[in-house]
């Protein structure tokens, strides 16, 4: 991936290009494109970090209350209407607080018409790839030196930032360049410095220098010494200044500028940012969102998708990633679902087989066993034996028996065992209850063969084992019948 951070001088684009693989971003190319060039160049860039100069940008701070980012620039719109001739729908208007610790929230302003002005300098294919648009005041809170102002010089204009805003003086690095230009004698000087600079000695150091680059070096201390003292009445603060040049310049004159006296700002040197450092600076605070960016509402893409293809993929592949667990979370959940419901089909047949004795009964046999249970019939192994009474009715019959007042009976099993013989398991807290349940049982004349079984006493409980049968009904023998109609009729 290639991208491009830019600045606009005139009609040139100053730009820095860079390439992005596997994270690790590396600067391919630094140096000043021709806007009649700027479309072939921007080509095969697949986004573009446009600063923009600050000569046009209201910037201010002020203790503005905490409210939502809306609300907030609806304050400062206010604010701007009543103190500018401008309108809220004729400007860009961004907050943030760069300051930790400070209640103060900067604000930056600027009109549209001047954002379009800049942006009819690009192409249309160049010009969707902008990304952000970003005013140079900025970048005095994004470097890692402390700087308590920026001076920025501009090809037209000097500006000086300060935390609470700025301060504009026209006349810039043209004056500069003007004075170069008239060391030079050929018939194109502007092609010829063009070149010179390209190839020229480092002006810092002075021992080795021509007569022409001599008068140079004098000539960019004389402007940088004029630009800073225009200054001085304005700063009230100790601390460091950074001075940012907003164009290509012969090499050495960052070094030359530190050298300059900094007492008439304070004790701290200065610190000198070339062109190239600037534009470096940047894509990092842009990707991190930490800055402001006037690349929204009116000025966001027509298409696109340039500058959020990044973004698409990569909430494309966490689409795919999400869908692809779902999936697997689904075919888990009924890989699990089906070994459960294979585990409960087996239980199922177990039980079926224990108590109706086959796996899988058809609805009719199943209620026919249920019915045969109820009514007492019993399996065994060399006959079927049907037993008269029901186990409900049984059951309807025993249960008085055993719950009488203060009873203190538990019956723990109550079973219809072969040949019909009942047996009553169970506990109890005394043993005139178990008599007391026995002698109900005696006296029931439908109940034969009530047998006590074996008590066992434990503590304060005792164990009983008791059986007994239901009277079987007794077939009338017919011969009798036949006597006894005899003797009547005798």
């Amino acid at each position: 991936m290639k991208f491009a951070s830019c600045r606009i001088a005139e009609d040139r684009f100053i730009v820095n290009l860079f390439s992005k693989e596997y994270g690790k971003t590396t600067l391919e190319k630094s140096g000043t494109v021709k806007t009649s060039d700027a479309e072939s160049f921007f080509r095969n860039c697949d986004y573009i970090d446009l600063v923009i100069p600050g000569r046009e940008m209201l910037c201010f701070a002020r203790n503005y209350p905490q409210v939502k980012s809306a609300y907030l620039k609806k304050i400062v719109a206010q604010d701007i209407e009543s103190e500018t001739p401008f309108k809220e729908s004729d400007m860009l208007i961004e907050v943030k607080n760069f300051q930790k610790g400070s209640q103060e929230m900067n604000a930056y302003c600027i009109a549209k018409s001047d954002v379009r002005a800049v942006l009819k300098m690009f192409d249309d294919a160049s010009r969707e790839k902008v990304r952000s648009i970003v005013p140079e005041e900025v970048l005095l809170f994004k470097t890692q030196e402390n700087l308590q102002r920026a001076l920025f010089i501009g090809s037209d204009y000097s500006l000086l930032v300060m935390p609470n805003g700025q301060i504009v003086q026209n006349g810039g690095l043209n004056e500069l360049k003007s004075d170069m230009l008239s060391f030079l004698e050929g018939e194109d000087p502007e092609s010829e410095l063009e070149s010179w600079l390209s190839i020229a000695a480092d002006l810092s150091e002075q021992a080795e220098l021509s007569d022409i680059e001599l008068r140079i070096r004098k000539s960019i201390i004389d402007f940088f010494e004029k630009s800073i003292s225009y200054f001085v009445p304005f700063i009230t603060t100790a601390g460091t200044t950074g001075i940012f040049i907003n164009d290509v310049m012969p090499k050495g004159t960052d070094k030359i500028i530190a050298e300059i006296d900094s007492s008439a700002f304070s004790d701290e040197p200065f610190k000198v940012f070339s062109v190239e450092n600037q534009l470096a600076l940047v894509p990092e605070f842009v990707d991190n969102d930490s800055g402001i960016n006037f690349a929204v509402g009116d000025f966001a893409y027509k298409g696109g998708f340039t500058f959020l293809k990044k973004r698409i993929i990569i909430a494309f592949a966490l689409y795919l990633a999400a869908f692809v667990m779902l999936v697997a979370g689904m075919s888990m959940r009924m890989g699990y679902l089906d070994e459960r419901i294979s585990a409960g089909e087996t239980r199922t047949k177990t039980l079926m087989k224990e108590i109706l004795g086959k796996e899988v009964p058809s609805v009719r046999q199943a209620l026919s066993m249920m019915d045969k249970t109820i009514r007492g019939e019993t399996l065994s192994a060399d006959k079927k034996a049907v037993y008269p009474y029901s186990a409900l009715y049984i059951m309807e019959q025993i249960f008085p028996y055993f719950t009488f007042e203060n009873s203190t009976i538990e019956v723990a099993e109550l079973s219809i065992k072969e040949e019909g013989k009942i047996r009553v398991v169970g506990t109890s807290n005394t043993l005139e209850d178990i008599n007391k349940f026995t002698d109900l049982l005696d006296a029931d004349p439908l109940i034969d063969e009530v047998n006590r079984g074996q008590i066992n006493t434990r503590g304060d409980k005792s164990s009983f084992n008791i059986s007994f049968s239901y009277a079987q009904a007794k077939k009338e023998d017919p011969k009798a019948k036949k006597g006894k109609k005899k003797s009547k009729d005798e």
